[in-house]
């Protein structure tokens, strides 16, 4: 067991460098993992960092501007966006976002009705056992409208129960919690325009205090990792932008209710391949289900959502990210659900790029042949040549 233990330590930590950079590695994520809610702005600006450093790049090239001018132009750019954001499309999502809640809690209460003076929940029941009774065998002989109403009110205490359960034990201390806030928005884009305005310095900082002596192995794995997260972070918020934007536009032109919180749902649901397109379906169906009920005006809403989701995943989707980004299925979803398990939201952002992150470096992580070690089948060919 020694000899295995020994032996494998030889085979992939005797390069030069490759014990420094895997104690880097792992001391970066204890502290990443362990001082959050202290190194959390710097991760924030890092990431925003990434975001806008193509732009500041783009000045420096084209308008032969100095670094330090590019930054500040962008910054006060990159500022104004997120301002007129906060200022005219948060508080319309928010105020969707209160009046579903208090749509939900009518709902239970059971005050609701419905144009022609019918209990609403008695009323959609009626329309799921209709459209049930228009299936084939054996489906309308296995449901009555009890069962049905029966559903419904498990199935609408359940989502207010969690929703209620998300807004008290985590959106609202987020809420009060005005002094992180507050620290985000004032010193988050302070590091961001430091980083982008002293990139250069900072990472001659990074190489010289921070990174192995014998720095072949960064150059080797640096390139192709920074230019694939690079790439990543800006077409997903390319991605989430245009499909929340687009979304939103559709859903407004056809008149259903929440069009800008559902329109930033499917946006967000982008972070979470596969996952997030089912989850965020299951509210537009309901919405346009309880709005409009099964007819053609619910019919066009789904086909229009389903026009949009295929646009993004066989057009706009390979046209923002590279194939050297493609992950294999299981791949993205254990990352997502290790990742977000660790880090919440921003776990879920980069763990397609954390995933690739680890891929690259196993990949090319440098192995030392031992004597003891087989040959290979062309060294093999190589000797009966000779």
């Amino acid at each position: 067991m020694i000899n295995l233990f020994k032996n494998w330590y030889l085979r992939h930590f005797s390069a030069p460098g490759t014990v420094e950079f895997a104690l880097v590695l792992l001391c970066s994520f204890l502290i990443v993992y362990y001082l959050m809610w202290l190194v959390g702005p710097l991760v924030v600006a890092l990431a925003f960092a990434y975001i806008l450093d193509w732009a500041v790049r783009a000045l420096e090239r084209k308008l032969k501007f100095n670094r330090t001018l590019s930054s500040s132009i962008v910054m006060i750019v990159f500022v104004g966006i997120v301002t007129g954001i906060c200022l005219f499309v948060v508080p319309k999502i928010m105020q969707q976002a209160n009046q579903l809640y208090s749509n939900l809690q009518t709902i239970s209460s059971k005050t609701v009705a419905s144009d022609n003076g019918q209990d609403f929940e008695a009323n959609i029941s009626n329309k799921i056992y209709e459209f049930a009774k228009t299936l084939p065998e054996p489906v309308p002989s296995m449901v009555t409208v009890d069962d049905i109403s029966g559903m419904i009110s498990k199935g609408r205490d359940n989502l207010l129960g969690t929703i209620s359960k998300i807004v008290k034990d985590q959106v609202m201390p987020s809420v009060f919690n005005a002094m992180t806030w507050l620290m985000y928005l004032i010193i988050v884009p302070i590091f961001t325009f430091l980083m982008l305005a002293n990139k250069h310095v900072l990472q001659k900082r990074v190489r010289t205090y921070v990174l192995p002596n014998n720095q072949a192995l960064i150059h080797e794995f640096w390139p192709q990792i920074n230019a694939q997260i690079e790439g990543y972070i800006r077409g997903k918020l390319i991605h989430i932008t245009v499909i929340s934007i687009v979304n939103t536009i559709a859903f407004l032109i056809l008149g259903l209710n929440y069009a800008f919180l559902l329109g930033l749902g499917v946006g967000l649901s982008v972070l979470i391949p596969y996952v997030g397109a089912v989850i965020i379906t299951i509210p537009i169906v309901l919405v346009a289900l309880f709005q409009f009920g099964f007819g053609s005006m619910f019919v066009t809403i789904m086909v229009v959502y389903l026009i949009i989701q295929l646009l993004d995943g066989n057009v706009l989707t390979p046209m923002l990210f590279s194939k050297a980004m493609n992950l294999d299925a299981f791949s993205i979803l254990a990352a997502i659900f290790i990742f977000g398990g660790l880090w919440g939201f921003w776990g879920v952002f980069f763990s397609i790029p954390l995933a690739t992150f680890i891929r690259t470096i196993i990949i090319n992580w440098p192995n030392t042949k031992l004597p003891t070690d087989p040959k290979d089948p062309d060294e093999i060919e190589s000797e009966k040549v000779n």
